[in-house]
């Protein structure tokens, strides 16, 4: 069975709901017992037998299965935002004292939660440059607990070797984890390549609205049992409404990653053929870097990609992007509508790691909307015409 056919059916029980084809929203914070043996049933096993929202909503469960099927784990959750996704693991894995290897192309808020959060708990954070992930065996420690991975990495997008790692890290019993919302479970896998965690901001593509924060996280069973009980207590659970919008969004997914996919190449490639455009930063690309093992890896590419200007000035930046119509300015992306987000203030407080990281002012990261590409194509053509005005 296809996948878009079984993320329309997976887990779905209408039967239980007068044959409602739409499965509903269960409001409830608690759920009750009508005999002292149901109680103790339930707390023995309380993701199949309810206690509490914390531990299990059927509206929000139902995602879970969705999730866990589509990257080919045995279980799944969910969490109010991507963040909660990346921390519960993190904090339910790794002690004080353990060692941590981070690719330091991640998302800002985790390298955040790194520095600040890991760091202070007494736990070695220690990060790595993404083509180290073909072979980190120098960068082990007998502490090393835990590798985490994002590939596509953030703003720059350089492809990181997820089986290699995976492989090294499973001959030292040391945990992965791979954020892999960039490429979506459909078209990149991580758990199939030996990671043990994979994690979403499933506020992006899976949403796919721009109408709700979700986090979401696959693994095997056995990694469940560690993971749960953290994510529990830290009481990020996603609400039973927003768990509907999700399962809504996720039910054209295919569709609309299929159309960001098309339309992000079309007008990378356009971009790459600008003599306003010095570079263009997308794996798709052929003769990208890491595009080969992006064909390993991935079957499929997103809409999200940056691209550099040449060298120009402040006012002529800002003339590009304010002249732009159909592209909005906003950080997040995975929605509906095109967005731009100028990179010349991103890690400001820490340039050499933004040097390092080769993000330069001229820098643009942009997401491509469902819009029609040949209208945003109009409207990135006015734009740098506004860009070279400001640079006579």
């Amino acid at each position: 069975m296809q996948e878009s056919t079984k993320i329309l059916h997976h887990g779905d029980t209408p039967e239980q709901y007068h044959g409602a084809v739409n499965p509903p929203v269960v409001h409830a914070s608690l759920y009750s017992f009508k005999t002292y043996d149901e109680l103790l049933a339930a707390f023995a096993d309380p993701v199949q037998r309810p206690i509490y929202h914390r531990d299990y909503n059927p509206t929000v469960n139902l995602l879970e299965q969705k999730i866990a099927m589509l990257e080919q784990g045995e279980v799944g959750m969910a969490f109010a935002s991507g963040m909660g996704a990346i921390t519960a693991p993190l904090l339910a894995l790794l002690s004080q004292g353990d060692h941590l290897l981070v690719s330091e192309m991640v998302y800002g808020p985790t390298r955040e939660f790194c520095n600040n959060v890991l760091r202070r708990m007494g736990i070695d954070v220690e990060f790595f440059a993404p083509a180290e992930a073909a072979n980190l065996a120098p960068r082990l420690r007998d502490n090393t607990r835990l590798i985490y991975l994002e590939s596509p990495g953030s703003l720059t997008f350089e492809v990181q070797d997820l089986a290699a790692a995976a492989r090294l890290a499973r001959s030292q019993g040391i945990y992965t984890m791979a954020d892999n919302s960039w490429a979506t479970p459909l078209y990149q896998k991580p758990l199939t390549l030996g990671i043990d965690i994979v994690v979403h901001s499933g506020t992006k593509y899976i949403a796919g609205h721009s109408d709700l924060t979700l986090g979401l996280l696959a693994c095997a069973a056995d990694m469940y049992q560690k993971i749960k009980p953290m994510a529990v207590l830290l009481g990020a659970s996603l609400a039973p409404d927003d768990a509907y919008l999700a399962l809504r969004g996720l039910r054209t997914l295919p569709l609309r990653m299929a159309r960001h996919q098309e339309s992000a190449l079309k007008i990378a490639r356009w971009l790459t053929n600008r003599p306003e455009v010095a570079d263009v930063y997308h794996p798709g690309l052929p003769g990208s870097a890491g595009h080969s093992l992006a064909q390993q890896q991935q079957t499929g590419y997103s809409s999200l990609f940056s691209f550099r200007l040449q060298p120009g000035t402040a006012q002529a930046r800002r003339a590009f992007v304010d002249s732009l119509a159909l592209f909005l300015i906003g950080v997040s992306w995975g929605g509906y509508e095109s967005l731009m987000l100028p990179l010349e203030n991103a890690f400001s407080a820490e340039p050499e790691w933004r040097t390092r990281r080769g993000l330069a002012d001229d820098m643009f990261r942009t997401a491509i909307g469902l819009e029609a590409p040949e209208d945003l194509i109009a409207d990135l053509e006015q734009g740098l015409a506004a860009w070279r005005a400001a640079m006579d």
